[in-house]
């Protein structure tokens, strides 16, 4: 254990004990996320449908982490922060770990996890190398009975504590509307669009990189195509220079989504998302061995929605010959791992949290 979580822990005793008086408010739920400063995504939908039910005290708790003396020092206070909001809070909404839950979870509250992504890939949580084990969930939320068993490993829960909802944030990607990406990207008309969003390699305790082909090498050997790029949040904005290639590191992935003809990843969730809009799906996986055994995967490559490219000739070659693209592969992928696509996934989670705040236990 580092010398900072040492200290944290002392700290988390010592508020525990200071508010040992405090009990659970019935109505209360708090939302709770060290990636997220504002409500957005999965969070702002459950927020805005349990705000409606006209019923419950509802709080939030959001910071985005920073690795700076400035940012640990944040954290630091956030961590003692949250305790006092958990021991006053009936429910907690989380869409990442958290270090307090897994350490000083009050026994009062109940917690569930909306993960930030719609599936694993790639191996994650108490199933790969991490600073602490992660654990006390009451609740996780899936897209599909599938994940029941890697959420069971990598959560730290039993397999009937993993319910399927779907997420809610998906029901916005099958949503039709407005969408400003052409006018902002007025040079995109006319062109087809490849969305390329890779996950990260590395870890936190290690640090985090890319792995990225030539997009310029792409983009030249391909005139009626335009590249846009989107890294992983914990890359930040990372610049291609010298390229025709599109940053979009900043836009929004659903909307980018709606608008690309298909999309090239790896071992990145976001495939899953992608395959509910039934456009196609390339894989740029170059380190497949290496990435396999340092890290590990939840699925084979057989399993992969579409086709596996490991170097840039490839990427032409796939996205020249869609045309005779397998999108029944992409199907049974789709309706394994994403199982709903009646756009109420919003609706299910807040029965589950209607059901658990209405209980006794």
């Amino acid at each position: 254990m580092s010398l900072s979580k040492w200290i944290l822990n002392i700290a988390l005793t010592i508020v525990d004990l200071c508010t040992f008086w405090i009990k659970p408010q019935a109505n209360r739920i708090t939302f709770v996320s060290l990636t997220q400063d504002r409500l957005s995504s999965d969070f702002k939908l459950l927020y805005e449908a349990l705000e409606a039910e006209k019923k419950y005290d509802i709080h939030t708790n959001l910071l985005v982490f920073k690795q700076s003396i400035t940012g640990k020092m944040h954290y630091f206070l956030n961590c003692l922060k949250q305790l006092v909001e958990y021991k006053k809070s009936r429910l907690v909404i989380l869409n990442d770990n958290n270090y307090v839950i897994s350490h000083k979870k009050p026994k009062t509250c109940k917690v569930v996890q909306v993960w930030h992504a719609c599936g694993a890939i790639k191996k994650f949580g108490n199933e790969i190398q991490r600073e602490y084990p992660i654990r006390n969930y009451d609740a996780v939320f899936a897209n599909a009975p599938a994940w029941k068993e890697v959420y069971s490993r990598s959560f730290g829960v039993k397999p009937d504590q993993v319910y399927v909802t779907g997420m809610p944030r998906t029901d916005l990607l099958l949503q039709e509307k407005e969408n400003n990406f052409f006018k902002r990207h007025p040079q995109c008309k006319g062109k087809k669009l490849a969305l390329y969003a890779p996950t990260f390699r590395g870890n936190i305790i290690h640090g985090f990189q890319v792995i990225s082909f030539d997009m310029k090498k792409v983009q030249e050997s391909l005139d009626d195509w335009i590249i846009l790029y989107k890294f992983h949040p914990l890359l930040g904005d990372i610049q291609v220079e010298n390229c025709q290639a599109i940053n979009v590191n900043q836009e929004d992935l659903y909307e980018l989504m709606q608008v690309s003809d298909c999309i090239i990843s790896d071992y990145s969730s976001v495939i899953l998302d992608y395959s509910l809009l039934k456009k196609p799906i390339l894989g740029y996986i170059p380190d497949y061995q290496s990435y396999s055994e340092k890290i590990g995967l939840n699925l084979s490559l057989e399993e992969y929605p579409g086709p596996i490219c490991t170097d840039e000739d490839e990427i032409v070659a796939a996205l020249q010959d869609l045309s005779s693209y397998d999108f029944q592969k992409e199907q049974r992928f789709q309706e394994k791992y994403m199982i709903y696509t009646d756009g109420k996934n919003t609706q299910r989670c807040v029965q589950c949290i209607n059901q658990w705040m209405d209980s006794d236990v």
